[in-house]
């Protein structure tokens, strides 16, 4: 079984039990804090690109559980020359895959949360090299530790779910609802990097 399938199965079983611990709320008609997001950022470092992530996460109380999953790929710029032409051009020599299961806390204040998270985290590096015109990737694998601290904004209040970038509203008022913000991201292990980016997400953000 490989990294990501096993990730995959423990995230899953986690995923059951955390759903069992909140049969008791959905009874009384109280919705779990439980909400998926994705990112677009840029990280600085030993290692620097532009991260493309995606996670969810499940909050019991203060207790903040995320899975993450980050692609962090660095983008050099080069021309190349046809006849008396230059053409610009991009390509990537180094991509990271992360895999990541981190624990924290989220503090919520009426339609904005703040958190922190610390974890551990199943590393691989693809670094490409050229010899003698023929392309190559080497692959190392590595463990690190991945953190990260949000700031986010959602609804305040149950409403009804709008369609269209909020143009149309659809069906009765509910606490699901997207969030905006932003995440300080960052990993340390051989290969450490720090970044910045912007999140969007799609769940329910607070108990309402």
């Amino acid at each position: 079984m490989n990294t990501f399938s096993t990730y995959l199965f423990t995230f899953f079983c986690f995923f059951k039990c955390f759903s069992q611990q909140q049969t008791d709320s959905t009874k009384q008609d109280v919705n779990p804090i439980s909400y998926i997001e994705g990112m677009f950022g840029y990280a600085g470092g030993s290692s620097h690109g532009v991260t493309l992530g995606a996670q969810i996460n499940f909050q019991k109380d203060k207790s903040l559980y995320t899975f993450r999953y980050h692609n962090q790929t660095r983008v050099n710029y080069d021309t190349a020359v046809i006849g008396f032409v230059a053409i610009p051009y991009f390509y990537s020599d180094l991509k990271i895959d992360e895999y990541a299961f981190l624990f924290g806390r989220r503090f919520i204040d009426k339609n904005k949360s703040y958190s922190f998270s610390l974890g551990l985290s199943s590393n691989s590096q693809s670094l490409k090299s050229t010899l003698n015109d023929e392309i190559n990737w080497t692959t190392s694998n590595y463990i690190g530790v991945p953190f990260e601290l949000n700031i986010k904004w959602f609804k305040r209040k149950k409403k009804r779910f709008r369609a269209y970038y909020g143009l149309i509203p659809i069906g009765k008022e509910t606490s699901f609802g997207r969030s905006f913000g932003f995440k300080l991201y960052g990993n340390i292990g051989s290969i450490s990097y720090i970044g910045l980016g912007i999140t969007f997400g799609y769940g329910w953000h607070k108990i309402y």
